[in-house]
């Protein structure tokens, strides 16, 4: 009677034994496939198979299902983005002469009439805002392509600062506003290229929404990971519900519509300092100015 029980506890331990591995060693398959297909989905190289109609094998059914109608979506936007891409340089290189030509012959009428000179002051404004935007469109083109990538060096923020101060003694002296530049022996990692592009699409704006006489400042300030660029200004200030959304692309809000500019300045800029592993933050009130901080990160000491 014992010998009979224990060889029945035997069998159905053998039993249990048996039917464990068989189902482990199934779903071990299963999950190694499934992760051979996200591997394969991120590197952009998954094949499209049969689909098993087994029932245990309807969890992977259905995330290749899901894989591939993602991966066609993506590939559909792709080929999408590459159109609009070489539509944008297209017109870039069509409208260079034409642009050219305007602006030539408008400076010579201002030059040799003294007639219809708001006129013709107007044209030549709306000619260099055509261009500004054209630029722009073909860097922040070339920029997503990755025709033009950033290349993050250890670079000093003075010699950045003096560029943008060299920049924009023009215009702060036809406005008479004060840029003040902080000394500074800090380094980041960036492209400085890039990265003054950036800075001064947000000093553009600073100089452009301060009344005349005011002040913009650039300071400087050390933090364990980043370096934090604070560009200051005591101009209109943006109202609080507006923050989010000035750095969408072609924004540009009902209160500053009589300012010069297509809302593409702020969008690059992001881009630029997204891609080189920054942000940007923005504090402001309305009348009382805006600041916006720049976070670069800092140069590793060798």
């Amino acid at each position: 009677m014992i010998e009979t029980i224990m060889l029945i506890v035997v069998i159905f331990v053998l039993s249990g034994v048996f039917w464990y591995s068989f189902f482990y060693q199934k779903e071990k398959k299963l999950f190694n496939r499934l992760q051979q297909m996200l591997d394969c989905a991120i590197d952009g190289e998954l094949e499209r198979t049969e689909i098993s109609e087994e029932k245990y094998s309807a969890l992977e059914n259905s995330m290749k299902q899901y894989i591939d109608s993602s991966f066609l979506a993506k590939r559909n936007q792709q080929e999408q983005k590459e159109v609009i891409q070489k539509l944008i340089s297209d017109i870039a290189h069509q409208t260079l002469t034409p642009i050219s030509n305007l602006k030539i012959y408008g400076e010579i009428l201002s030059e040799v009439s003294n007639e219809n000179q708001e006129e013709i002051s107007t044209i030549l404004e709306q000619t260099e805002k055509l261009d500004f935007l054209i630029q722009s469109l073909v860097k922040l083109s070339r920029m997503e392509s990755g025709i033009i990538a950033v290349h993050s060096e250890d670079t000093t923020i003075k010699q950045m600062l003096e560029s943008i101060q060299q920049q924009f003694n023009v215009k702060v002296r036809e406005k008479n506003i004060t840029l003040s530049l902080c000394d500074t022996d800090l380094h980041v990692r960036c492209d400085a290229k890039w990265t003054v592009e950036a800075l001064g699409n947000i000093v553009d704006n600073a100089i452009k929404y301060t009344a005349c006489g005011g002040n913009v400042q650039i300071k400087v300030e050390q933090y364990s990971f980043f370096v934090k660029i604070d560009i200051i200004d005591d101009g209109i200030g943006i109202e609080k519900e507006e923050i989010p959304k000035i750095f969408g692309r072609f924004y540009r809000s009902l209160s500053v519509a009589d300012q010069p500019g297509v809302g593409i300045g702020l969008f690059l800029a992001r881009e630029i300092i997204q891609a080189q592993k920054g942000y940007i933050k923005v504090t402001s009130k309305r009348g009382k100015g805006s600041t916006f901080s720049v976070f670069l990160p800092i140069a590793k000491k060798e």
